[in-house]
Order: C-alpha cells, then sequence, then structure tokens
C-alpha cells in the first residue's frame, strides 16, 4: 500500500533502533535544558557585578554549566548521527535486497547507471537529512520552546512583540519548501539520467571511439549537466531567501527587544541583566530556528528522493521464497502452446516441442525468431502469456527458482564475466572451498587449462570489467569450465562454440558431449556439425515452428532449411 508520503513509507519499511534513540534523546533533552539555564546565569552575573558582590561559588558553577552542556550536547549529537547512520545504512541494504531480486524485465527498462543513482544519490540525500538535519531538530526544539518560555517568564509583553515576526516568516517557508520538493525530485532525475549516460559510455566506451562519436556524448552530457546546473541555481535561489529571512529574523527580534528593553530600563521595570539575559536567550533561539527552517526544505528534498526510491520498492519481484517444488531428475521439458510477448511486441506464437531426458534438441532458424527468448523463459526470466512450460507433468513455476536455476547450466553467446580473478569466476554460483586440483581437472576438460597456464598469474589473474583482458573463446571456456563444475540437469547452449577456432572446437565437442550425457539438452547453434548430432531439430522462424524432425528428414521436408545448409548459412 502506497503512503501519502513516500519518506514515512521508506523509513516504516526499516528497523530501528529503538533504545538507541531513547537514550540520544534524554541526552539531548537533557542538554538542552541545562543549556536554558546559562542566560540566567549570564543575567545573574551582570547583576551581581553591578552590586560588586560576585562570589568563587558562584563562578566556577557558571564554568561547570558550560562545560556540562557542551558534554551533553556532543554525547547528545554524536548518538542521534550514530542513529541517521544506522537508518540510511538499513535503507541502503532494503534497497539494494529489493533490486537484487527484481525481475529481470525491470532491467530491461531502466539503465544500471540510472538505478547505480538510486542507491547512491538520492540515499545521499536522504542520509544527509536523517544523519545530520534531523538529529538537529529534537535539541532545536528544545532549545526553542524554552527560550521562549523563559522569555514569556521575564517579560510577557516584550515577547509578544516579538512574536508577530513569526507568521509572516512561516508564510514565505512553507511555499519556498514546497517548490524546493519539487526542484529536488526533477535535480534527483536528471542526476540518474547523467550516471545512466556515464554508465552507457564507459561500458561500451570502445563502440564510442570506433564510431567516433565522442563530441555527440558531450553533447548529450553537456544537456544533462546544464539542466542540473538550472536546477542547482533555483535550488540555491530558494535558500538565499531563507537564510537572510532567518537572520533578518533573529536581528528584529534582538532590535525590538533592546528597544522596548531600554525603556524599561530606564523606568526600573527590569535590570540590565534581565535584557541580556532576553537577549541571550534570543540568540541561543537564533541556530535552532535557522536549522528548524532548513529542515523544512531538506525534508522536502528527501521526501522527492524518497518518491524515487518508492517506485522501486513498488517493483514486483522474483518469487525467491523457499516454498515450491523440489526439483527431479530425468524429466522431459516441454512447451505447450506458448505465446510470449516483450512489450506487447509477439516473440513467441503458439510454440510447442518436447526436450525429451537424456537427448539433445537443437533450434535453428534466422536472426530474431526467438531463439534465445525460449532459453530466457526456460530460467524463468520472464513469464508467459498463454500456454504452460512443464517439467514432467508440473509446471516450471511450481518449483522453487533458487533450486530450479541451481539446475540449469547456461553457457551463453557473450559469456559474462565478473571483474576479478580467473579463479573467482570459474566458481561464480559454485561452490567457493573446492579444491584447486579439481578445478584444474574441469578446467582441462574444456580445454581451458593450456591458456591459464600461459597467464604469469595462472588461475589469479584479474579478468578485467567483464573480461575485457580474455580473448571471447577463453571467456567461452571458462564459462563452460563453471558449467562442468556446476553439473545441471539440464543444459542450454547459446552459440557454445561460436568464438571458438577450428582446431579449439574439435577440442571442446567432445567435452562438451561429456557435460551433454544423461541430460536435458537444448542448443541454439550455427553449425553444422553440431546440429547433425542432435536428436531432434527444431526450424523456429519469426516466433513460430515451422518444422520439427532430424536433420535427414528437415533436409528433405523443409525447404528453408535446406536452403540454410546449402546457402552455408549453417556451417
Amino acid at each position: 500500500m502506497k503512503s501519502n508520503n513516500e519518506l514515512v513509507y521508506l523509513l516504516s519499511k526499516i528497523k530501528w533502533p529503538k533504545l538507541l534513540i531513547s537514550i540520544s534523546l534524554f541526552i539531548s533533552i537533557l542538554g538542552s535544558l541545562s543549556g536554558l539555564l546559562i542566560p540566567v546565569f549570564t543575567g545573574n552575573v551582570v547583576d551581581n557585578l553591578k552590586e560588586g558582590n560576585v562570589s568563587t561559588q558562584f563562578i566556577f558553577a557558571f564554568i561547570f554549566l558550560f562545560v556540562f552542556n557542551a558534554i551533553l550536547n556532543g554525547i547528545g549529537l554524536y548518538i542521534l548521527n550514530k542513529v541517521g547512520e544506522i537508518v540510511i545504512y538499513s535503507i541502503r541494504s532494503l534497497i539494494w535486497k529489493k533490486i537484487i531480486y527484481l525481475k529481470v524485465s525491470f532491467f530491461d527498462k531502466n539503465e544500471s547507471g540510472n538505478i547505480m543513482s538510486r542507491i547512491t544519490d538520492d540515499t545521499k540525500v536522504i542520509n544527509f537529512f536523517l544523519s545530520y538535519k534531523l538529529p538537529n531538530f529534537f535539541p532545536s526544539l528544545i532549545s526553542i520552546i524554552g527560550s521562549l518560555v523563559m522569555l514569556f517568564i521575564l517579560d510577557w509583553q516584550m515577547t509578544l512583540v516579538t512574536l508577530v515576526i513569526f507568521p509572516i516568516y512561516a508564510l514565505v517557508v512553507i511555499p519556498l519548501g514546497k517548490a524546493m520538493q519539487k526542484i529536488s525530485i526533477n535535480t534527483q532525475n536528471e542526476i540518474a539520467n547523467f550516471t545512466g549516460l556515464l554508465g552507457r559510455v564507459l561500458t561500451e566506451i570502445k563502440l564510442v571511439k570506433v564510431s567516433s562519436t565522442e563530441k555527440e556524448e558531450l553533447k548529450n552530457a553537456h544537456t544533462n549537466l546544464l539542466h542540473i546546473f538550472q536546477l542547482g541555481l533555483k535550488q540555491a535561489k530558494i535558500t538565499s531567501v531563507i537564510q537572510p529571512l532567518s537572520s533578518l529574523i533573529l536581528l528584529l527580534t534582538v532590535g525590538i527587544i533592546l528597544g522596548f528593553g531600554g525603556l524599561k530600563i530606564s523606568s526600573g521595570s527590569i535590570s540590565a541583566g534581565t535584557l541580556v539575559t532576553m537577549i541571550f536567550y534570543v540568540f541561543q533561539m537564533s541556530m535552532p530556528l535557522v536549522n528548524v527552517s532548513t529542515l523544512v526544505t531538506d525534508y522536502k528534498k528527501a521526501v522527492g528522493a524518497s518518491s524515487r526510491i518508492h517506485d522501486i520498492l513498488k517493483e514486483k519481484t522474483e518469487d525467491v521464497k523457499d516454498n515450491g517444488l523440489s526439483f527431479e531428475k530425468n524429466k522431459h521439458l516441454i512447451f505447450d502452446n506458448v505465446t510470449f510477448a516483450y512489450n506487447q511486441s509477439p516473440v513467441l506464437e503458439n510454440v510447442s516441442f518436447t526436450a525429451r531426458n537424456n537427448s539433445t534438441t537443437a533450434i535453428v532458424g534466422p536472426s530474431g525468431s526467438g531463439k534465445s527468448t525460449i532459453f530466457h523463459l526456460i530460467e524463468r526470466f520472464y513469464s508467459v502469456q498463454s500456454g504452460e512450460i512443464l517439467y514432467g507433468d508440473k509446471g516450471i513455476d511450481e518449483f522453487n527458482l533458487k533450486n530450479w536455476r541451481k539446475n540449469i547450466g547456461y553457457v551463453t553467446q557473450n559469456n559474462p564475466m565478473m571483474n576479478g580473478t580467473i579463479t573467482n569466476n570459474i566458481l561464480y554460483g559454485n561452490e567457493k572451498d573446492m579444491e584447486t586440483n579439481d578445478i584444474i581437472y574441469y578446467s582441462k576438460m574444456a580445454n581451458a587449462h593450456e591458456f591459464i597456464s600461459e597467464f604469469e598469474e595462472s588461475y589469479n589473474t584479474l579478468v578485467g570489467e567483464r573480461g575485457e583482458k580474455l580473448s571471447g573463446g577463453q571467456k567461452q571456456r571458462i564459462d563452460i569450465v563453471r558449467n562442468f563444475i556446476k553439473q545441471p540437469n539440464i543444459l542450454l547452449l547459446d552459440e557454445a562454440t561460436s568464438s571458438l577456432d577450428s582446431e579449439s572446437e574439435k577440442k571442446i565437442q567432445s567435452s562438451l558431449e561429456k557435460l551433454m550425457y544423461n541430460r536435458t539438452t537444448i542448443i541454439i547453434a550455427h553449425r553444422l556439425s553440431t546440429i547433425k548430432k542432435a536428436d531432434q531439430i527444431i526450424f523456429l522462424d519469426k516466433g513460430k515452428i515451422t518444422g520439427i524432425g532430424t536433420h535427414e528428414k528437415l533436409i528433405k521436408t523443409h525447404s528453408k532449411y535446406s536452403s540454410f545448409v546449402y546457402n552455408q548459412r549453417l556451417r
């Protein structure tokens, strides 16, 4: 359920350190209350100095009060800031936990840089409010209320005159706070767009260089930065109104007290010490008033940043609960009239086939026919619009998601790598404490040990971001090693040998055959040598199956398949 206030909604989702909050509030309140005694002592000092009867004990008590107040305020502020840091840590953990389990469709629609901005930049705004501004609110409020009470006790008439200014101040600050919230939302959106642009360009910097599009990307960045600059100026204008206005209120208040106080001293209504005490209370309220007044604008900024985080929190996640069926081996994988579309654009229409256990199914067809989409559906990255995918006699959505994916091996076209060592990538998603000899054994099976050993750091070689230090074939073989170790029950090979030269392909084919043994295997491939060995071939064209059979059958009965073979579309 959506809250009317996204910041409140966000804070309701985390666990608060109640004990720390209680302790910090108690200490801050005690510090603020002790601070209210300082102006009274100061006034007494002025009056006693005038009469010449200031005792040594009084001076020591006065100094002790100052030191005690400073220590209490310091301790209270530290604990409150600690509370703020704990809260922001909880928020960032909450967001990351949400993002990591979001559906793949979310990442299709949102750039990685934009998402990172929400975790870092948006939480910075909230962090500033929770860790620095909000902790000062309660002590400031006590100081303001306490000072006002003391001012009324000292001279209620003079205090009432000074308070006339504050409603005027509120009439200006409230609409400015609303404007600040709107500007904050726009600013965070622009920062996210800029971060997204940076992530996109830096990730594909080689494409930028090859395409000579540096000037275009500079222009795009300049547009984002200009918008951020303009929004920053708008925020500066609002701040430049609020802060001087706060100072003006302080000066007017002091001026009124001095004017009326001077008249009252001359008439004998109050003493000089009382006037000094009242001025001291006014100054004691000045910083708390500034904190409270800017708190409104910072709160609006935090609400603006929270609204974008709220958009993530309301997104649907994958079903990562521990319930669901356990995986069972030796079942057939069945597509039953499956229809699927990305954003209303049909990709698969009424697709039906059975990938039998202990057999190999090859999927061929033109680019964009939906071959990779079939793999994505098997991995449960997306849900079908109609029809059903069965494993045995159960829908695959009935199985525990984590357990399901643990039993699927996926050698992809692009062979993704994580920044780290070769060993880190081999063991990614597998047992981390595997013996080195076992890693070498599986690497040899995938024809990877030889090239890994040639590196100076061998298995401890850093692969770089996205595996930039490795060739396409090397990355592919590391991906195959990872799947050898995983020992999946369902094996998906997407162009599994596309990046290998002929010699390496021959060496690795025997290893793949060992990996494929006694498994439900589905292959997307353009190599005829691989497809000929398949138990069945599915020809997919524009999202529809137009032929199923062996190579010998399709070469005789399927004209487009024959055309693919004879035109060397299948090599």
